[in-house]
């Protein structure tokens, strides 16, 4: 009977309700102030744990070949089988092992919670942030074509629809080479 709580009722059975994890009993005392022996010990065991807020591990960003991102996560419960929410789009999946990696995430800012199988649920994660897949290039123009001449041995192309800002860089094909400019047009 640690903690000497009262309890004031009437019938002949009650629920108590809000015991910590320990070994408790009771006693009961009449109207008449009469009081009875001890009940048995009734032993609440520490109930299950929270499992720590997913760990955030490798973000791979979308790129121009592929238009979403993925994450890695860890620091899931382990043993059994956990359940991973996507917040704020609320997507679950349920899994094993301390970790998996989440594809196909669009551009935005995701976290995630993950319930243990006890159901347990975690804090959230930090947040997760994609970045917009990078815009690819138009295919450049090709404008005037100048052929080789008597005087000029080799000829050359005007090609525009280039980037309007930053740095491009052409590739030759077949061979390979580079060149490199800014503005919309260029002649080669």
């Amino acid at each position: 009977m640690p903690g000497g709580t009262t309890t004031t009722g009437t019938g002949t059975s009650t629920t108590i309700s809000g015991l910590a994890s320990g070994t408790w009993n009771y006693t009961v005392t009449n109207e008449a102030g009469c009081t009875s022996g001890s009940s048995d010990d009734i032993v609440i065991e520490a109930g299950p744990a929270s499992p720590l807020a997913p760990v955030i591990g490798t973000i791979v960003q979308p790129t121009c070949t592929l238009s979403t991102g993925q994450v890695e996560l860890t620091g899931l419960p382990v043993p059994g089988t956990w359940t991973l929410t996507r917040y704020p789009d609320l997507i679950i999946t349920t899994g094993t092992g301390s970790l998996t990696t989440v594809t196909g995430l669009a551009a935005g800012t995701y976290h995630f919670t993950v319930a243990n199988s006890n159901g347990c649920v975690s804090p959230p994660s930090s947040n997760v942030i994609i970045n917009p897949a990078p815009v690819t290039p138009a295919i450049p123009t090709v404008g005037t074509v100048t052929q080789p001449t008597c005087q000029v041995s080799t000829g050359r192309v005007v090609l525009s629809g280039l980037p309007a800002s930053g740095t491009w860089t052409l590739t030759r094909s077949p061979g390979g080479t580079t060149t490199s400019g800014t503005g919309t047009s260029t002649t080669i």
